[in-house]
């Protein structure tokens, strides 16, 4: 188990996690993906859309599961880690099995991380 400092960003998180790998811009005609996220066979991309970002994890056969839209970068990082955190004991070979666990991960992924608005009221 890797131990994270709570001062680290989500995308150092991620690239601390063993296994992970972070391809910064990994297309230059497309300038808003930011991040490929690699991890054993899976595969995430962090992207902008304009000033927010979403982050998916593709299934398969250009199947692109959603794990977070219209949030900052660092909520778009950390939607995909959450997502290989919880995903971790799935196997990575294909069965319809666990195809059907990494939709329902990446759902509760998306319903964590996506339209999220957090304000802290300040200390009196």
């Amino acid at each position: 188990m890797a131990h994270f400092s709570i001062n680290q960003s989500s995308r150092d998180r991620l690239a601390a996690t063993p296994g992970v790998t972070i391809i910064d811009h990994p297309s230059p005609h497309h300038p808003g993906d930011i991040a490929l996220v690699l991890a054993g066979l899976r595969c995430c991309e962090v992207c902008a859309d304009g000033a927010a970002f979403r982050a998916a994890c593709h299934l398969r056969y250009g199947e692109w599961l959603p794990l977070a839209e219209q949030v900052g970068e660092d909520a778009a990082f950390a939607a995909v880690l959450a997502f290989l955190t919880l995903i971790a004991a799935v196997p990575q070979h294909y069965a319809a099995a666990h195809d059907t666990a990494e939709r329902r991960v990446a759902a509760e992924v998306l319903a964590t991380f996506s339209g999220i608005s957090v304000t802290f009221a300040a200390a009196a």
